[in-house]
């Protein structure tokens, strides 16, 4: 049962067994396990270095509610992330909910559970992405087709794919990326991303 798109997930868990297993879940979703910690700080480091998808963070790390720390963390970076746990006492619920997850999935769960998990996740954290995108670029005055575009690029998506996905033609692209630099005052794609990043944190 494939996942409408698939995603590079990382998963926070230091019990192997359970690691192993939601490696293969995520694999037979379609989506990719874009590696895995046990620990808080390989955790916090991979987090702070990477950009995923979504990230698996198990809420009861090394007997601790250390999970929470690092739910603050993906917070604080516009992180994505589910948590995974096998307590569902009110306190924790509670502290857990104050950082804001995509969501929020009890032990044990089949791959059912983790699939409409991961796909109530990405949906919430698009659409709030896309609105501060909205948000941030007001001023610009872009067009609907312009805006379009951006959304493709903000995603990683290269001219062809755009292309693709708009049912224009590659030249259109290019044009309308043209544009967007201009208007945004930028000269390459890496530059695009890195202030649509900026504009968008300061929203």
């Amino acid at each position: 049962m494939p996942s409408s798109e698939p995603l590079d997930i990382f998963i926070v868990e230091d019990e192997l067994i359970i690691t192993e297993s939601l490696k293969r879940i995520l694999k037979n979703l379609g989506h990719n396990c874009a590696g895995s910690a046990r620990s808080v700080l390989r955790a916090e480091n991979a987090i702070q270095k990477g950009s995923f998808d979504l990230v698996l963070l198990d809420i009861n790390l090394n007997g601790n509610n250390e999970g929470i720390g690092l739910g603050q963390l993906c917070h604080k970076q516009n992180q994505p992330f589910l948590y995974i746990s096998s307590y569902s006492d009110y306190e924790t619920v509670i502290a857990a909910k104050k950082t804001k997850p995509g969501g929020y999935l009890n032990k044990p769960f089949t791959p059912r559970d983790l699939m409409i998990g991961i796909e109530m996740a990405t949906i919430n954290r698009s659409a709030e992405n896309y609105e501060q995108l909205e948000k941030a670029v007001r001023h610009l005055d872009l067009s609907e087709r312009e805006m379009d575009v951006l959304k493709c690029v903000k995603n990683r998506l290269s001219n062809t794919e755009i292309s693709n996905n708009l049912s224009i033609s590659t030249n259109t692209v290019k044009y309308h990326l043209k544009n967007l630099y201009s208007k945004l005052d930028v000269v390459s794609r890496a530059d695009f991303l890195k202030k649509i990043e900026l504009m968008t944190q300061k929203n």
